[in-house]
């Protein structure tokens, strides 16, 4: 299907896969990398967090780069064939041989990501290095948020391949801001049991509203917005201010959720507006929580 191109670090990827977009996505915003790993000490999966240096991210985005040329490239049998790859890590990749569990040795060339990234971040994105994984327990409120944030987070592939189903099959378009919240409202319904659509906000300086989905039991409102065409960002961030002010009324408002879907990639610097925007308010005597998340699709 075709794909929006993904900005990380000043370079647009057009190629990579999703798990590798996903990846250059947060360590841009954070510098980590999520991920689901083994943990022996516990005998079982856990969710965890991988922090890189500066210099480590650098090198993440340079190797990315690296396999997005190859792939651009068709994909040839050595790497070193690749139009303006770097040479060494074009020289990494094509030695790269992978050991199996079961100690099968597939030789080379055998061009996976990994392939690409080096020993180094090889083995700390891959969890071998202990000291640096940080396995992430959340219980009650926050262990829900995050699962909700994860769902936020899968959106954009959700719509991709909904929008470009198989031939043959029944088009499920999502081409407007309802079609957004009633997909979010099944995706996040096994996760919260009261979760409801439309929900009316109780009137405030003669505003009548209702907000998209909302959790009587979580406490937890989620709005989402659609950018359509180019130059209207800074008009749904009035919207979201606006909001805001009038949803606080909401008797379940402590966690207010935006969702911008940003059709027309409108927003020049997603990551920094979702972290500018987001952060706890005091209005009206009463706290409040703000999450804004974006999807590209």
């Amino acid at each position: 299907m075709d794909r929006l191109p993904t900005l990380a670090f000043g370079r647009e990827f057009t190629h990579i896969p999703e798990h590798v977009r996903q990846d250059l996505d947060t360590l841009d915003r954070e510098s980590a990398i999520y991920t689901d790993l083994w943990v022996e000490e516990i005998g079982d999966f856990r969710h965890v967090r991988i922090r890189l240096t500066d210099d480590e991210c650098a090198e993440f985005a340079k190797r990315s780069w690296a396999f997005e040329l190859f792939i651009r490239a068709g994909r040839p049998k050595w790497a070193r064939n690749t139009p303006d790859i770097d040479p060494d890590i074009a020289a990494d990749a094509d030695i790269y041989s992978p050991h199996l569990r079961d100690g099968t040795v597939i030789p080379p060339p055998y061009h996976c990501f990994a392939a690409f990234l080096g020993d180094n971040l090889e083995a700390l994105t891959c969890g071998m290095l202990k000291e640096r994984l940080e396995i992430i327990e959340l219980k009650g409120k926050e262990a829900l948020l995050f699962d909700i944030r994860r769902v936020i987070g899968s959106l954009t592939p959700t719509i991709r391949s909904f929008n470009a189903r198989e031939k043959g099959l029944t088009p499920w378009p999502i081409s407007q801001e309802d079609d957004v919240r009633d997909l979010l409202y099944v995706m996040l319904r096994p996760l919260v049991f009261d979760l409801v659509k439309e929900g009316a906000i109780p009137s405030r300086a003669g505003t009548h509203k209702f907000v998209d989905l909302y959790s009587s039991a979580v406490k937890l409102l989620l709005e989402v917005k659609w950018i359509r065409k180019r130059n209207q960002w800074k008009r749904i961030i009035e919207q979201i201010h606006v909001d805001t002010q009038s949803y606080i009324a909401h008797p379940a408002c402590e966690t207010l959720v935006f969702v911008i879907v940003d059709l027309v990639r409108d927003i020049p610097d997603p990551r920094r507006l979702e972290h500018e925007l987001s952060g706890k308010q005091s209005i009206s005597g009463k706290k409040l929580d703000v999450r804004v998340f974006l999807a590209e699709p």
